[in-house]
């Protein structure tokens, strides 16, 4: 496989990034919204394995999502010219919004594998680890997402990188991931994810050229 069909492939990351998320999520299955410790305790000692399991396929997606955010960069850098001031500023919202998706779901491998331990896990660790994930994903992770579409956007609004109508749409969702609702805008963050990375795919493919990345 030649160097320029493995650059265009590895837009792809950003596409498996948002399935293994959708899977991490689905498997750990617990969602509700400020639930009584002594609840999630209860949860996770009665399913140890399974919050284990969606935890660590969850942080996979850390990492393909770093090197995702690597492509866009390097995608939006040969547009924007000059010093790549937003490129770089989205690359960094990217990789922020990677350690903060990792973090949070390694604390739910973490607290599956305590649950799973001799003893189980106490309502109080409990109910602060749920915490911590549903701040981190929700809020955190949300703030640098912003900052990754919102830089995205902006380039591409000035350089035509993408069609208009995106760059626009971009524009909400990242004002939508700053506001109180981003839990309810976080779905659309994904989308968007997965359509950069697909879009850039087919660019590469139909033009023959690969854009240019990590």
């Amino acid at each position: 496989m030649n160097e320029s069909r493995l650059e265009r492939l590895s837009t792809l990351t950003g596409a498996v990034s948002v399935g293994l998320i959708i899977i991490g999520v689905l498997v750990f299955n617990y969602y509700e919204f400020l639930p009584p410790a002594e609840k999630i305790a209860e949860f996770l000692n009665g399913n140890s394995s399974q919050v284990s399991m969606g935890g660590y396929i969850g942080s996979l997606a850390a990492f393909l999502l770093i090197w995702f955010a690597g492509s866009v960069r390097s995608a939006l850098i040969e547009r924007e010219k000059g010093t790549g001031r937003l490129s770089s500023i989205a690359f960094g919202g990217g990789l922020a919004a990677s350690v903060a998706l990792g973090i949070s779901f390694i604390g739910i491998f973490a607290s599956g594998l305590r649950a799973g331990a001799p003893g189980g896990i106490a309502p109080i660790a409990a109910v602060i680890m749920y915490d911590f994930w549903s701040q981190l994903t929700g809020q955190l992770f949300s703030i640098f997402m912003a900052v990754f579409i919102g830089a995205t956007a902006i380039v591409s609004l000035r350089t035509g990188f993408f069609p208009t109508w995106f760059g626009w749409v971009s524009v909400l969702v990242a004002v939508g991931l700053i506001t109180p609702f981003a839990y309810a805008v976080l779905a659309f963050a994904l989308v968007w994810l997965l359509l950069v990375s697909i879009w850039l795919y087919i660019r590469g493919a139909s033009t023959g050229e690969s854009p240019a990345v990590v």
